[in-house]
């Protein structure tokens, strides 16, 4: 239901006169109003009886940057989950997987299109295409194309590195796909003679080749990062990252909560080559205008009503069906929390025994 419907259930139940999409926003007089405030209030209620609400999550990247060992959280969190911070090497390629058309790729010959089949794909029929890379010289790098057959005419794709479209300097190489339905997959490595290198992808022959993807990022494996308290970073790292030395530049292992509304990572990196990936669950925004529609699934606004309706009868009151709508409020915020917060029944143990794992289960 939209902010209007929530608005008009409540004032149904109270046998009150229902608002319209025309008079709603400037219309709204005596309890109609109140109604309208008291969705909201009742909605940040909704919110605030769990921190880490599934709706309210999302996902955040942060490219690092040489030498600087803070940055910002997004202005909209509420909650952090700091044992999801992962570092991966940044992706290089802009539109790497095509998902909806073909930009940021140079012609080089033909004519490239772009296929909407599967998740987007670039097509080249007698054509090629490039993409520019911002690339350190002497620097590996790993390269990892998907190539479909769509005709099935058994062609190859030939891929090249260089220092310009269609330089082959740093790599020279073909991918023939023999599996039609599957495609094939190239990942090698390369490394630049350049800051700015070329990725061009060449189909030379009239048969139908779709690229799914062309991905580029430094040779690095991926690494979770261990979350240590803030008290713990000083105590541990901090007289050391203020002194004057290189030993603490390079992959970070470490990541803190800062008390400023930012995170930091030990080591500082060395590179803008890094990317933080990392989930958190953000605050949300009253609703404001006719058709604004709350984060909360619909099969469960019948709690919003309930706890707007528990504050129109207190203010009316009414303590028996005051009464009534807190307790459908605290049942259907039950409710939610069985449906969409599942506590977990047992955990894995850790602990060596002998050279061997040991798993037991822990009552939740």
């Amino acid at each position: 239901m939209n902010y209007l419907q929530l608005t008009n259930s409540v004032l149904a139940e109270l046998n009150e006169i229902q608002l319209t999409s025309s008079n709603f926003v400037s219309g709204a007089v005596g309890i109609q109003q109140t109604t309208k405030d008291i969705i909201n209030k009742a909605l940040r209620d909704v919110y605030s009886s769990e921190m880490e609400w599934p709706w309210l999550h999302s996902d955040k990247t942060q490219t690092t940057f040489a030498g600087q060992k803070e940055y910002t959280l997004p202005t909209d969190f509420r909650s952090v989950d700091y044992d999801s911070f992962y570092l991966v090497p940044t992706e290089l390629v802009t539109n790497s997987t095509f998902d909806s058309d073909i930009t940021d790729w140079t012609t080089v010959s033909g004519t490239p299109a772009y296929n909407s089949g599967g998740n987007g794909r670039l097509r080249l029929n007698a054509a090629a295409a490039s993409a520019s890379l911002s690339t350190i010289k002497n620097k590996e790098y790993r390269l990892q194309v998907r190539v479909m057959d769509s005709s099935s005419g058994g062609s190859s794709l030939k891929i090249q590195v260089g220092t310009s479209a269609a330089g082959t300097q740093n790599l020279n190489t073909t991918l023939t796909v023999s599996d039609f339905g599957d495609g094939n997959i190239l990942d090698t490595t390369f490394t630049a003679t350049a800051s700015t290198s070329h990725l061009t992808l060449d189909n030379d022959d009239a048969n139908n080749l779709d690229v799914d993807f062309a991905k580029v990022s430094e040779n690095l494996t991926p690494k979770k990062l261990i979350y240590i308290t803030y008290d713990d970073y000083r105590r541990r790292f901090l007289t050391t990252a203020q002194t004057n030395s290189s030993d603490h530049y390079g992959i970070p292992d470490y990541v803190y909560r800062a008390q400023d509304g930012k995170f930091g990572l030990y080591r500082i990196p060395n590179s803008d080559g890094y990317t933080i990936n990392y989930e958190y669950w953000k605050t949300h925004s009253d609703l404001s205008a006719t058709t604004d529609t709350p984060d909360i699934p619909a099969r469960f606004h019948d709690v919003v009503i309930a706890r707007a309706k528990y504050y129109i009868y207190n203010l009316r009151s009414d303590p028996q069906f005051t009464q009534f709508a807190d307790k459908d409020y605290r049942e259907g915020i039950k409710r939610m929390r069985i449906e969409l917060i599942n506590s977990p029944i047992e955990m894995l143990d850790t602990r060596i025994n002998m050279g061997h794992n040991r798993r037991g289960a822990i009552s939740g």
